[in-house]
């Protein structure tokens, strides 16, 4: 009788331990991080669906033609922030700003250096800049 209660106590204390979860409770793993986002081609200022431009600065020579492209489905545009930029901004799919688009690309030829900064006046602290050297 002695061993029957002693064997009785260690199935009781098994199961016991067993319906607290006596076991690993991690639970499921986290999901994964997100993926990052795209690289922008080079020569290419992307707009973000977050309103900004990326990067929001690009060095390219004197006679390169950078792109400025929408995949996001928002509006976004570019507004040179000074006639110099304007003026500079010329001979790609048109010249001066760019007017607001949801998506796709637009070009311009900059033959000019210096630095000229742009905004789109739709989203207020969405800036970049441009160097041409």
């Amino acid at each position: 009788m002695q061993k029957l209660s002693g064997l009785l106590s260690v199935l009781v204390l098994a199961l016991a331990v067993a319906s607290c979860g006596g076991g690993d409770a991690a639970g499921p793993p986290p999901p994964p991080p997100p993926p990052p986002p795209p690289n922008c081609p080079a020569g290419t200022f992307c707009m973000t669906s977050g309103n900004a431009f990326s990067p929001t600065s690009r060095t390219v020579a004197v006679g390169a033609t950078v792109t400025w492209q929408n995949t996001t489905g928002t509006f976004h545009n570019v507004t040179w922030n000074d006639a110099a930029g304007r003026n500079t901004a010329a001979a790609g799919d048109g010249s001066g700003d760019i007017t607001e688009f949801s998506s796709g690309s637009h070009t311009r030829v900059f033959g000019t250096a210096g630095t000229y900064g742009f905004k789109c006046t739709i989203h207020p602290g969405m800036n970049g800049t441009l160097i041409v050297q």
